[in-house]
């Protein structure tokens, strides 16, 4: 019978029985140091337990009262329930149990915790993807002004610098072909940003404006970056062109602990005073910041443009080359 008894009581729940007259006959350690808590002095029959379950001491939280779940002051919760059984003999028990879901319940909570952040990051893709037919227009009109920019000012300063070096007629007539070729920049430009090669074509387009590019460091891997690095060459051998007078662009690449630095000076006059971002430089910044990156003017004592972008980090400061 001891041996019974101590296996009773070393059961995982806690478990106990009222008689048909409502009086505990059997309960277990477990059991009872529940009942001690849900009232001073023990527990002796079915009544006394239901009405503690149904108004509990201020120490025992009721998390459910339909599923009868509460947390004690230890920080474990139990789940009580309740059913009739009938022995051999025929004579019918009520047993009790209550059961530790305290993980049942941590999992739970987390697992709110983890559908409430996805409810709130589909929520905001919800938002993302209602937004994107504005944000692709967007993009697409500052593409389209950034090319109508480069190619008007690329048109002109290679008219201007044909009739500078040509004042004769017949030697202009001569080099008609060079005005074909700056007019067919207007076509190509829109191509620029699908090259495989914008470092290239951004370099042969700054010669066609007399300005030689001269690059220096190791060029940027990605081709977003090594696109957005031509358009600053673009802008910065029309502005070097109109109005520094120079003939070479120097442009060196930095790159250090997944970052990427690029400047930007050249050989012509110096600033007379700090340079006021025009359309150009404006949308060449806007662009630069979308793709996470910083961009920084420099007037005196030369002009240097510098842009700075993360390869899996954070711009940083600039450093001279």
């Amino acid at each position: 019978m001891d041996r019974i008894k101590d296996s009773f009581d070393s059961l995982p729940v806690a478990v106990c029985f009222f008689d048909k007259a409502g009086v505990v006959r059997l309960v277990n350690h477990r059991m009872l140091d529940i009942m001690n808590i849900l009232q001073r002095g023990g527990i002796q029959t079915l009544a006394e337990l239901q009405t503690n379950l149904q108004s509990p001491p201020s120490n025992i939280c009721c998390l459910d009262p339909l599923l009868k779940i509460y947390r004690f002051p230890d920080g474990k919760v139990h789940r009580f329930a309740s059913e009739q059984i009938t022995t051999n003999a025929g004579i019918r028990y009520t047993q009790t149990t209550a059961t530790d879901i305290t993980e049942l319940m941590q999992k739970q909570n987390h697992l709110k915790e983890e559908n409430l952040k996805l409810e709130k990051a589909n929520a905001h893709m919800r938002k993302l993807f209602e937004q994107m037919p504005e944000i692709i227009r967007e993009e697409e009109t500052l593409a389209l002004k950034l090319r109508v920019h480069d190619n008007i000012g690329h048109s002109i300063l290679a008219a201007r610098r044909v009739l500078l070096k040509h004042a004769d007629l017949e030697e202009i007539r001569a080099n008609a072909s060079l005005w074909e070729q700056s007019i067919s920049v207007l076509y190509r430009s829109s191509q620029m940003t699908m090259q495989s090669k914008p470092l290239e074509a951004a370099k042969k387009r700054a010669e066609e404006l007399g300005v030689k590019v001269l690059l220096s460091g190791d060029e940027p891997k990605t081709q977003r970056l090594r696109t957005l690095s031509a358009l600053a060459i673009c802008e910065c051998a029309a502005n070097c062109a109109r109005h520094a007078d120079g003939t070479e662009l120097y442009v060196c690449f930095l790159q250090e602990e997944g970052y990427i630095e690029m400047s930007l000076t050249n050989n012509g006059l110096a600033p007379k005073k700090n340079i006021t971002e025009g359309g150009g430089l404006s949308m060449l910044r806007q662009r630069v910041e979308e793709a996470d990156g910083k961009m920084n003017i420099d007037s005196i004592p030369r002009f240097k443009l510098t842009l700075s972008f993360p390869e899996g980090g954070t711009p940083h400061e600039s450093n001279d080359c």
